[in-house]
């Protein structure tokens, strides 16, 4: 079912993100939203639009020691002061205990995303641009300065490191001793692990005077009720002496050992962000800047690609890979790249079961992810709807039967399926489902038995396999009747004719009536195990108790156990986190699914796009050009956690692009 809209090229424009006057010099809005610089490594940059730190994780480079984890923070911040007619104003400010030293913020009179980070001071009439980015594929950073005013200035600007692992905090300590190093016209401290970070001010006389930037404090740490102040250090001071149209560079690098030239590295990048636009499948406005945000995930595993499930915190997970896939690269038109993200997963498989996420450290791989291989079945099978490349399933179906049999006879974490054809995760210290959040090594969300989407996404493998083999010519080694009895066990167990809605978890005789999100899992698939006249009550119930403008509930209000604010420490967050808390991935499945229970008509449509409407709004109000993790169940649904989330991008672009929505 898709809806015919404009696909002109006149509609592939970007959607402008600029943050006014009013927010950039309000600092509560201004440090509230996030802007993040991805180069396709792991590696990140992230930071306030405010540049007053209020993270652990904000700084201009982190580098991923083994692409694309083992992340290790470099730059910190930059501390820019202008010094005018004698008189030193800084653009820059910090917290500290009990103050907020220097206090720049009131000079930045606009931000915006053209196509990467551009900050623009204005008082008087002095007017000065930066911007910054990550250069695509290597660890190197470029912020330039362009003065648009008139009269020179100059301009100092210190650069401050931390080289420390980006989950831990730093403090004053030796780590630097001896470790920095004059280059003639630039800097080079050593690594801990081998190696160089290189600092040039291109155009700027240098002053070497090392300084301890003691007890910075990060807002949003204290409120997430963990450790919250850091020593970070300076070695130096950058004099940039700015005159009219004339850009300057500070560069920072651990790949580039000479003095480089930069004019023409700031178009490399806008034209490779045009071709991210220019190639995708999703026309528009919001399709473009969702295209953009989408390509930031998108990342290098050895000599495969993955997926980052988030930034800052998340590495990439199995489940977020692969829910987002079609959104990230087919509705992107990224299909020359897709086949190797799921070769990546395929060769992890291990006893039927996918690893739940690759770690960041020297950890082992945990495999508790029920639904991870399931997920896996469905992006091949995405994959082959948009592209008919039977060639390539051809290779993946022994690893979809491995899959299948081992669900069929016993998978990890004794997985395993039922005498009525439906599959059993059985109790664990583990979470075995997508709601894993734990409290005192407890599951919040306790599903053991049989979950419902992981019911809806066995009887979808089930189906493809089918599908395919028959089409290869292959026999159906009996998937076919496994999935009519599946389908049959499920309409008979799962269906509560007391509100017109799906039980959570069936197990034995227990029936978890709880209202939430899953049951749209049952709708949306291509093959639908749930029978199609209880596809309206589901999604109508639904839309009434669990959808908001910011995506959906992950338990309806009203509950004892629902919560609806996913705030403070990290007992209180992680257990509202399944109970209330708002997921805008699950919009996806929502609409899907809202599509086959009202059919494609014209008033379907609008709905559509009134949803997806709203979320231009909120790539200006969170991560700027980005799509949060979760929200508030309760309104106003404030944004909370990662700003910048996999999925939640992937679904909305798979959405556009299935049902033709033009944004």
């Amino acid at each position: 079912m898709v809806f015919m809209t404009d696909r002109s090229p006149s509609s592939t424009r970007n959607l402008p993100i600029v943050l006014n006057s009013v927010i950039c010099r309000d600092p509560l809005a201004a440090s509230s939203r996030e802007w993040l610089e991805t180069n396709g490594r792991g590696s990140y940059a992230l930071g306030p639009v405010a540049a007053c730190a209020t993270r652990r994780y904000h700084g201009f480079l982190t580098v991923a020691r083994r692409p694309p984890l083992g992340r290790f923070q470099l730059i910190n911040r930059i501390e820019e002061s202008v010094i005018q007619e004698g008189t030193r104003w800084p653009l820059s400010c910090q917290q500290y205990p009990g103050l907020s030293s220097p206090p720049g913020g009131d000079r930045l009179d606009s931000f915006r995303l053209d196509p990467f980070p551009t900050w623009t001071y204005a008082w008087g009439d002095t007017k000065i641009e930066k911007t910054f980015f990550l250069r695509y594929g290597e660890d190197t950073g470029v912020v330039t300065y362009r003065l648009l005013s008139d009269k020179a200035i100059d301009l100092e600007v210190r650069p401050l490191l931390s080289f420390r692992d980006h989950h831990a905090l730093g403090r004053k300590d030796g780590r630097f001793d001896g470790r920095v190093h004059s280059t003639g016209t630039g800097l080079a401290i050593d690594l801990p692990d081998g190696g160089r970070l290189s600092l040039w001010g291109i155009g700027a006389q240098r002053e070497d005077s090392a300084l301890w930037y003691n007890q910075q404090f990060y807002g949003e740490e204290k409120a997430r009720g963990l450790e919250s102040e850091e020593d970070v250090f300076s070695p130096a001071v950058f004099r940039f002496p700015l005159v009219k149209d004339t850009p300057l560079s500070l560069v920072f690098s651990v790949v580039q050992d000479a003095l480089p030239s930069v004019e023409k590295w700031g178009e490399e990048e806008r034209e490779q962000r045009q071709k991210i636009v220019g190639r995708s499948l999703v026309r528009g406005a919001l399709g473009g800047a969702l295209s953009l945000a989408a390509d930031q995930f998108v990342v290098s595993r050895g000599e495969g690609t993955s997926v980052m499930a988030g930034y800052p915190w998340f590495g990439d997970w199995s489940r977020d890979a692969l829910v987002s896939f079609p959104g990230l690269f087919l509705a992107t038109g990224r299909w020359s790249e897709a086949p190797a993200v799921l070769q990546t997963f395929a060769r992890h498989l291990r006893q039927g079961l996918l690893p739940n996420f690759f770690p960041e450290g020297t950890d082992s791989l945990s495999y508790n992810a029920a639904d991870a291989p399931l997920w896996f079945i469905r992006a091949v099978q995405a994959y082959h709807t948009a592209t008919h490349d039977d060639g390539a399933v051809r290779t993946w179906l022994p690893v979809l039967r491995d899959i299948v049999d081992a669900f069929q006879n016993g998978a990890g974490y004794d997985i395993h399926m039922d005498g009525d054809g439906l599959i059993v995760a059985p109790s664990s210290e583990r979470a075995l489902t997508w709601m894993d959040a734990r409290v005192d090594g407890k599951r919040v969300t306790p599903r053991s038995g049989k979950p419902v989407e992981i019911q809806a996404l066995w009887y979808n493998a089930l189906q493809f396999l089918v599908e395919i083999q028959l089409k290869l010519k292959e026999p159906t080694r009996g998937y076919d009747t496994l999935a009519q009895v599946a389908r049959r066990s499920f309409n008979e167990k799962f269906w509560n004719e007391s509100v017109g809605y799906l039980f959570d978890v069936v197990d034995g005789k227990h029936r978890d009536g709880s209202v939430r999100p899953n049951a749209l899992i049952a709708v949306s698939l291509p093959y639908e195990i749930l029978e199609e006249n209880r596809f309206r009550p589901v999604v109508d119930l639904a839309q009434r108790e669990l959808v908001t403008p910011r995506g959906v509930r992950t338990l309806a209000p009203g509950t004892a156990e629902y919560r609806g604010h996913c705030a403070g420490t990290p007992c209180e967050r992680d257990s509202a986190y399944h109970q209330g808390t708002v997921w805008p991935w699950l919009l996806g499945p929502y609409l899907t699914a809202y599509v086959k229970a009202h059919g494609a008509t014209e008033e379907t449509k609008k709905y559509l796009v009134e949803v997806l409407r709203s979320f231009a709004g909120h790539l200006h109000e969170a991560g700027v050009g980005q799509v949060s993790e979760i929200g508030d169940g309760d309104a106003p649904h404030a944004p909370r956690g990662c700003p910048a989330q996999a999925w939640s991008v992937g679904e909305l672009l798979r959405v556009m692009w299935e049902e033709g929505i033009t944004l």
